[in-house]
């Protein structure tokens, strides 16, 4: 596959705080980061990353933020639906999907919203997306074993359940009705690439976490560390099952949690937010339409 160049700025991100958590301390992300709130568009058991053109194939997915996602969908028909993407900012057509969530008896636990998270440090590269015609995302899935989350010392473990953003954070959707909040799951995507495949057929392999801050030699290309937070409809999660539970014989409930994430944003505005909001080392929570911190 050709290989893509990418150019890195050189940065130090700097941890402004620590959160406890039970066994051990882990640093808090640092506030080179935007974000963008999207509601749930719609539920089909398909997955342009794992099945593409395979409709029906997958377990049940929750899609997030573009109605157009599905087995067939390509870069451009992505693209195509901005009017029409549930995001408070409609230039990010991105991808993003989780499996979905049932209470015990089968019914579907509603998605009320979600946070996508994209933090520094400063200086990161765009997140690439075309590898040479025809033009495609960076994809890439997350998670998978709650139980043996791919990097527990990183924030709320990596890929976890909380009633709050702020922990403590469980392997199963808790019942949070003592605090009186929704629950909601937490899974963070690795921020370091090889450099020139877009995905891979594991749709991981091309993709590291950083260890002790440092990409690997193997993926030494430092994108944005995206994270997903996605907020339930319910206060009791206690029982509640992934649609994939059942592809892992004897899973405990919820403990499959993963998400796939799929670049099909406007390049042009996402390489703005990174250079306006990570790379000038600020926090843009919540970016919208017409924004003026993408000024």
């Amino acid at each position: 596959m050709k290989r893509i160049s990418v150019f890195l700025g050189l940065a130090v991100l700097t941890f402004l705080a620590t959160v406890a958590i039970p066994g051990l301390v882990r640093a808090a992300d640092a506030l080179a980061e935007f974000s963008v709130l999207c509601t749930p568009s719609h539920q089909l058991a398909d997955d342009p990353i794992v099945y593409p053109g395979e409709p029906g194939a997958a377990h049940m997915h929750q899609f997030i933020g573009n109605p157009s996602t599905n087995a067939f969908s390509t870069f451009d028909s992505m693209r195509a639906a901005q009017a029409k993407v549930k995001c408070e900012l409609h230039n990010d057509t991105g991808g993003y999907w989780v499996p979905t969530l049932h209470k015990p008896d089968g019914t579907l636990v509603p998605v009320k919203h979600a946070f996508f998270y994209y933090r520094g440090p400063k200086g990161v590269a765009q997140i690439p997306f075309s590898a040479g015609p025809p033009p495609q995302g960076l994809k890439m899935i997350a998670g998978g074993n709650t139980l043996n989350p791919p990097k527990p010392d990183m924030a709320q473990r990596s890929l976890s359940w909380s009633c709050v953003d702020s922990g403590p954070f469980y392997t199963q959707p808790p019942d949070c009705t003592s605090v009186n909040k929704l629950f909601r799951a937490h899974i963070h995507f690795p921020s370091c690439w090889n450099g020139w495949q877009l995905d891979s057929s594991d749709h991981r392999s091309h993709m590291a976490y950083l260890t002790n801050g440092t990409c690997p030699s193997t993926h030494p290309v430092r994108i944005p560390k995206i994270s997903f937070h996605v907020v339930y409809s319910l206060k009791n999660g206690k029982g509640t099952y992934m649609s994939s539970d059942h592809e892992v014989p004897g899973a405990p409930a919820g403990t499959t949690l993963h998400a796939d994430f799929w670049n099909t944003w406007d390049q042009a505005v996402l390489q703005k937010a990174v250079t306006k909001c990570i790379n000038a080392d600020k926090s843009c929570k919540r970016l919208k339409d017409n924004d003026t911190r993408l000024q």
